[in-house]
This record gives structure tokens, sequence and C-alpha cells, in this order.
């Protein structure tokens, strides 16, 4: 049996979402950092053991949750296949816009707490993403791993580091026209890129 075929137990989904569905109930309440195992298992109603046998501490539970966000938010947005152009750097900046709110929506308590854990984690999944895309992308034909990488971190950084300031000043323009002024800056790099291959 495949990695992919192997069936998921419902009763530990169930638990699993029970403890999520509580770390998120709590971050209404309390910033990150006074969130406990302790006060988890308390709202969830299960024991300590229930708990670390989903996860191995409160960062793993939260990591997890930023993941499933990122991935329901933005990579489940965009087929397997998709290439990089204008026009998918543009929806890309707009889920990170949604992302951005989603995440403060659902954990509005924890989010500044938890912007610097999460800027590493998301950064990466968006680096990995953007590298995806780069590769699917023809006009690069092959690209050298270093320079994949290199412009990888340089576009996601951009869309992510504009995306949280974004947010973090209240928002004043919509996200399409964030995106609109995000791209005069982030195009001339690809392009310029993609004439080098």
């Amino acid at each position: 049996m495949t990695p992919e075929t192997k069936k998921i137990d419902p009763r530990a989904a169930r638990t699993r979402i029970l403890i999520q569905d509580a770390f998120l109930s709590l971050t209404r309440e309390k910033v990150f950092e006074a969130i406990t195992v302790k006060y988890i298992v308390e709202r969830a109603n299960i024991n300590r053991s229930t708990f670390y046998a989903h996860f191995e501490d409160k960062y793993i539970l939260l990591d997890q949750l930023l993941s499933d966000a990122f991935t329901s938010g933005i990579s489940s947005k965009l087929q397997a296949d998709v290439q990089l152009n204008e026009d998918t750097l543009k929806d890309l900046i707009v889920a990170m816009c949604n992302y951005h709110e989603n995440i403060s929506n659902h954990c509005n308590m924890v989010y500044k707490s938890i912007s610097s854990f999460m800027d590493s984690k998301i950064q990466l999944k968006l680096k990995e993403l953007i590298a995806l895309m780069l590769t699917n992308t023809t006009a690069f034909g092959i690209i050298d791993q270093d320079k994949l990488d290199l412009l990888s971190i340089m576009i996601s950084n951009s869309i992510y580091g504009a995306t949280s300031y974004w947010y973090s000043q209240g928002r004043q323009l919509s996200a399409e026209e964030l995106s609109h002024n995000i791209l005069p800056y982030v195009m001339p790099s690809i392009e310029m890129f993609s004439s080098k291959s």
C-alpha cells in the first residue's frame, strides 16, 4: 500500500481537527506565547498524551495550521503545471493578500506574535511554489539550480514582504491594486532572467 492510498483513521482525523479547533479558539483570546498545551487539551477535552500523539508541541501544531492555510488558500488555486507569467503572479499576489487576512481573522490575537515564525515558514513554501512555476515555464528552458533558487527567493520575498506590509498598514489598496503596483518591480527581473536562459 502506497502512502497515497493508505487510509486515514477517521477517529484520528477527528481528534486532529478537535485539537486544531481548540487552538484556533484560544488564538482569539490569547497571544501565542500564553497558549499552552494544557489550555489546548482542556479546551479540546482530551488528555495530554492524545495531544502528543498528534503534535510534538504547539509550534508543530501552528506550523501544520499555517501549511494547511497556505495549501488551501494558494497552492490549491494553481494548477500543478502552472507557468510563471504576469497573470499567475497577479493571482499569487491576491492569494497572498487573502492569506494574510484569513490568518489574521482566524488567529487575530496571535497574528502579530507569530509573524516572525510565520514569515520564514510561508516564505519557504512560497519560494518552493515559485520555483515550481519557474521550472514549468517553457520560456526559461533548463534552469541552473543556483539561478532558480536566487530568482525564487527574490520573487517570494518581494511578494511576501509587500503583502505583509500591505496588511500591516491597514490595506489602503485592494489586493488587485496592490498586485498592479508590485508587478512593475517583479516582472523585469523575471524577463531579464528569461532572456539569459
